[in-house]
């Protein structure tokens, strides 16, 4: 708790005040919203005798999140584990000797959402569920629950709990961290062209669901085992870019779409082992940016896999995306990349705000990746008319 910063102060002065049932956070990128929340669950969870859940759409999003932050909080303040707390990985709770507990939980449990009483409930990123869960959520919580979200569109906060007298919305930005270098927040200041990031993410004002690319899309808990065709494909990134890898199976007319790797520094021996550790072999179907030629034949090399690369040319990338759009998505819930470029990739605008056939370069490294495979292994074979790009919205 040594390192305050504003957007913790104010929840915690929320909280003091005792007349907030609802306390939300709405904000942009790296406003500390979430870390502030951790920090002040922690406070709570260790300074009374009550159960603290902290709930986010699927166990993938909470362990690379909110789990993972609040293990640095707990290390930044030197609590010994053993002696201080207890952790119980299995359960997924941190147990305090006064009798507090913190629980993880993902709202695809539905035991979990529609199971005992707790005292605090801190829901992250809370736009990512449904209202129902919410509620059901939000009646077996005895004192107050907290919300994070980053603004992308208006969801069941504005039309359902907003202005309620007894709840609190607490904005923030980047603006708000005190402890971001100058070279992050330069970063966060380059995307000001981009009218809706900046909006939504730097700004942390409500954005707009109109224009996404993609718009048939569901996130799914199991994988197929069998289907009609299956095929690796992948987007090279290296420093600031992630390297995408995914896995695709074509079932019931249907993609099914799980993501092997996501994550920037990949070396080529690094893409060469996690494509065999995913199961592929030089049977399988498997397409890479032809950008990268080289690092096609390196991976080839060390992997003895068979890696093609992806055809391009003039109009390819519409021609790519109308492709993937003739399909309905099923995202594993673990593809927490894709899931979240699914959410924000969108089309141009021109200068009076018409949409044009020219998709924005950001949130496409998956995309790009799954483009190469649909176009490379699926357009020739699928005997049909392409439908006509048509603006989406998000599911």
């Amino acid at each position: 708790m040594a390192k305050a910063s504003k957007i913790l102060r104010k929840n915690a002065d929320a909280l003091a005040a005792g007349k907030y049932r609802i306390i939300a956070n709405k904000g942009g990128t790296r406003s500390t919203k979430t870390w502030s929340l951790l920090q002040l669950m922690l406070y709570i969870a260790t300074t009374q005798k009550v159960l603290v859940s902290v709930v986010s759409e699927s166990m993938p999003h909470l362990r690379k999140g909110a789990m993972r932050d609040m293990e640095r909080i707990i290390d930044n303040a030197h609590l010994v584990e053993d002696r201080d707390y207890k952790r119980n990985r299995t359960e997924n709770t941190i147990t305090f000797p006064n009798g507090g507990m913190v629980e993880f939980f993902s709202v695809d449990s539905y035991t979990k959402v529609h199971g005992a009483q707790r005292d605090y409930l801190f829901i992250n990123e809370c736009n990512n569920i449904e209202w129902e869960i919410y509620r059901q959520l939000a009646i077996r919580t005895s004192k107050v629950v907290f919300l994070d979200w980053n603004p992308r569109s208006a969801f069941w906060w504005d039309e359902r709990l907003e202005g309620r007298g007894d709840s609190i919305l607490i904005k923030s930005t980047y603006l708000d961290n005190p402890f971001l270098s100058a070279s992050q927040i330069a970063e966060i200041e380059s995307n000001k062209g981009d009218e809706n990031w900046w909006r939504v993410y730097g700004l942390g004002e409500n954005g707009s669901v109109e224009g996404l690319v993609y718009s048939r899309f569901r996130i799914v808990q199991n994988y197929p085992t069998a289907g009609k065709m299956r095929f690796f494909c992948l987007d090279f990134g290296f420093t600031n870019d992630p390297t995408a890898i995914l896995k695709v199976t074509l079932q019931g007319g249907e993609l099914w779409i799980d993501e092997v790797a996501y994550q920037v520094g990949m070396l080529n021996k690094d893409i060469a082992e996690a494509l065999i550790n995913a199961g592929a072999t030089r049977n399988d179907n498997i397409v890479a940016d032809s950008a990268e030629p080289k690092s096609i034949a390196e991976i080839n090399a060390f992997s003895g896999l068979n890696l093609k690369a992806t055809a391009k040319g003039a109009g390819s990338i519409v021609a790519g995306i109308n492709a993937v759009r003739a399909y309905q998505l099923n995202v594993m819930s673990n593809a927490l990349g894709t899931i979240e470029e699914l959410r924000n990739y969108s089309w141009k605008k021109d200068i009076n705000g018409n949409y044009l056939n020219v998709p924005v370069d950001k949130y496409n490294h998956a995309l790009d990746a799954l483009r190469y495979g649909v176009t490379t292994f699926l357009m020739a074979r699928r005997n049909v008319n392409i439908p006509r790009m048509q603006i989406g919205r998000i599911c």
